[in-house]
């Protein structure tokens, strides 16, 4: 069974957590390795860059995981052309949380 096989099986909510699972792994682990990286130097150091990083890559990682889910090719309708469409799409998605958390300030 290849690739394709077992990703027809997987619908698009469960193929999302998977991928953003993947995601959390990796990104988590280049946070331990920048702030092991550190720790050598200074371990307050190392603490408040790993610190962010940790926490920023729930964001991080969820926002690629949705960002791959849609453009695989079972997510696009067939359609042509459209490269400013989906530049603005993307613009307006990454910065819906500032937009949000603006408007939660008024």
């Amino acid at each position: 069974m290849n690739r394709d096989d077992v990703m027809k099986y997987i619908n698009g909510t469960a193929r999302i957590i998977i991928i953003y699972l993947i995601c959390m792994v990796v990104g988590q682990a280049i946070a331990v390795g920048i702030g092991l990286l550190l720790d050598p130097y200074s371990k307050t150091l190392a603490l408040s860059v790993f610190t962010p990083l940790y926490y920023a890559m729930y964001w991080v990682a969820w926002r690629i995981a949705l960002l791959i889910a849609d453009r695989s090719p079972e997510a696009e309708p067939d359609s042509a052309g459209g490269g400013d469409g989906s530049r603005a799409k993307t613009a307006i998605w990454l910065l819906a949380p500032a937009v949000l958390a603006a408007d939660l300030c008024d």
